[in-house]
């Protein structure tokens, strides 16, 4: 065995193969095993599942999750828990976008806009989060007051955008016969993982994080991190925000409550994609690949569901099972690397 495994890492890059080995965890071979498990059953028992169609459709339906849980794995690797206000910010940001596509500022300054809006949404949250504010407290106060000014802003309408307008390539446009929301998940999840991986910044993501004691001891308090990453995250549901508009050409403030894509919340939904994906609720431990890689799985069980005929509350009830069990799975693995140790 020691010999195909020296052999396989002499085919791989150095750098490769070091990458795959830190990988390489109990819950990373769980994950995996289940991934494989459900794909082989979807293959076998579900029409429909293995066609190339149906790929592009499982990715596509990923990409405005992941795109939000990417930005949600920054606060989540810090050690500042969640954001449970990534809907609202989400509801404000595609109302902000439709008032000014409406008011005739074009794609261009109406996207500037949004991504303005969603800047001071992640600041102010994490400022009150950076100095001592319980993520949770702040977050469910400040998704309160987020949904309150959208809804109050549009007078809880539907705000249509005139078509043809300039915001549709990235909502229905395709590129090589990808979708173009499709391309940019793609792309943000291969940039945030070199982030987090090769800069400095992404480093003290990690170490903040893991040992916040230690992070302030060497200068980098969590102050300044709280609003960095809470600001990432909400530029990210902003992005989400604006994608979601030019898809449908319309915004109201619910379209991310209650049954988003017939799975469930969008918070909840989001927080799946990072929990399921192995990635730590106390900090220091994770990664945004797997996070996008957790909202593919999710996105996997659902079309699967989807396929075989399940409405959305037992498709709720599957995103909810597979908190639990990452949760249970990560807790029985740092117990057992605990008892190694």
């Amino acid at each position: 065995m020691e010999t195909i495994a020296s052999l396989g890492r002499s085919l791989v890059p150095p750098r490769v193969a070091d990458w795959i080995e830190r990988q390489a965890t109990p819950i990373v071979w769980a994950m995996v095993v289940i991934f494989l498990a459900v794909f082989l059953y979807g293959v076998f028992s579900t029409n429909n599942f293995l066609t190339l169609f149906n790929f592009k459709t499982i990715i596509r339906d990923a990409a405005l999750v992941g795109i939000m849980g990417i930005g949600l794995t920054f606060v989540t690797l810090s050690g500042n828990f969640f954001l449970l206000s990534m809907k609202e910010t989400a509801s404000l940001c595609i109302i902000a976008f439709a008032m000014a596509m409406s008011n005739g500022y074009g794609f261009e300054l109406s996207l500037l806009f949004t991504l303005a809006v969603a800047i001071i949404a992640g600041v102010a949250q994490g400022l009150l989060i950076g100095l001592g504010g319980n993520p949770i407290v702040v977050t469910i106060g400040a998704a309160g007051l987020l949904y309150g000014i959208a809804s109050w802003w549009s007078d809880n309408q539907v705000i249509s955008l005139r078509r043809p307008n300039d915001a549709e390539w990235l909502g229905t446009g395709s590129f090589l016969g990808l979708p173009n929301i499709t391309i940019a998940f793609i792309l943000l999840a291969v940039v945030a993982e070199i982030v987090l991986r090769y800069t400095n910044f992404g480093r003290r993501v990690y170490l903040v994080g893991a040992n916040r004691a230690a992070a302030r001891a060497t200068g980098h308090e969590n102050l300044p991190m709280a609003m960095m990453v809470c600001t990432i995250a909400s530029v990210c549901a902003g992005f989400v925000a604006v994608a979601f508009a030019a898809q449908i050409s319309s915004a109201q403030a619910n379209y991310f409550s209650s049954e988003f894509g017939s799975s469930g919340d969008m918070t909840i939904m989001v927080i799946a994609t990072v929990m399921v994906g192995g990635n730590s609720i106390m900090g220091g431990y994770g990664s945004t690949l797997r996070t996008s890689l957790g909202a593919i799985f999710i996105s996997v069980i659902d079309n699967m569901m989807v396929l075989r005929g399940y409405n959305s509350g037992p498709r709720v009830v599957a995103v909810g099972l597979m908190i639990v069990f990452s949760i249970v799975v990560f807790s029985l693995a740092r117990r057992g690397s605990r008892v190694q140790e």
